[in-house]
């Protein structure tokens, strides 16, 4: 159990680094994203999340209100209510790129809940890659679970990868990896706009490389 302990603390820690590097150097105050994760993290670590909010800018309160209303009403459904809330913290992220990449797997109450900018998540995933032991941290801890939407953090998380962090480069790459069996003509030219990085290397060991 200290095992999974220790995962759930690294992941938490990186998360409030994340945040703490999209605030101060990647204008995560100007996203809805940004102040949902944010008032997660403070609630988590005891803190008072109205307080936290306080700096959000005027124009975002009211569409705030409603989206962590829904959010919150999507994690406490009976099926998720035994997560820990870091779980909940790193779902947001792989519901939201699932619904960014338009995937068949994303369900229709998670397409009304999820639903930001490509490019807000792909500034996400560069604050986490900001300090290299906070990206390395998260790569490592995804890359241990086999579930393909881990994979696909590790992937985007892995500093190493020679491959420009841009909204295209997410969205296929959560796309192939989020379905199972034969690639379609559609995924199979997802691959080849990413089969020259070593993304195909760091994400589809064991996965669809030879689907």
């Amino acid at each position: 159990m200290s095992g999974l302990a220790d995962t759930s603390l690294i992941l938490f820690d990186c998360m409030r680094s994340a945040l703490d590097a999209w605030a101060g150097r990647f204008g995560g105050e100007r996203e809805l994203l940004y102040w949902l994760l944010r008032a997660k993290v403070t609630e988590i670590g005891g803190g008072d999340s109205r307080r936290a909010l306080e700096p959000m800018p005027d124009e975002l309160r009211g569409a705030f209100a409603g989206l962590r209303q829904r959010t919150e009403a999507y994690w406490s459904d009976v099926r998720y209510s035994t997560l820990e809330p870091v779980t909940q913290l790193w779902g947001t992220i792989v519901n939201s790129v699932r619904v960014a990449a338009q995937s068949s797997r994303a369900t229709e109450g998670q397409k009304r809940i999820f639903d930001f900018p490509a490019q807000s998540l792909v500034t996400f995933f560069q604050a986490a890659r900001d300090r290299m032991e906070v990206a390395d941290a998260l790569y490592h801890a995804f890359k241990a679970m086999p579930a393909p939407e881990c994979q696909a953090l590790a992937a985007l998380l892995n500093v190493h990868v020679d491959a420009r962090l841009d909204a295209p480069t997410m969205l296929r790459l959560v796309r192939l990896l989020d379905h199972e069996g034969p690639m379609s003509p559609e995924e199979t030219e997802d691959l080849a706009s990413i089969s020259n990085t070593h993304l195909v290397d760091a994400a589809f060991s064991g996965l669809r490389a030879h689907a």
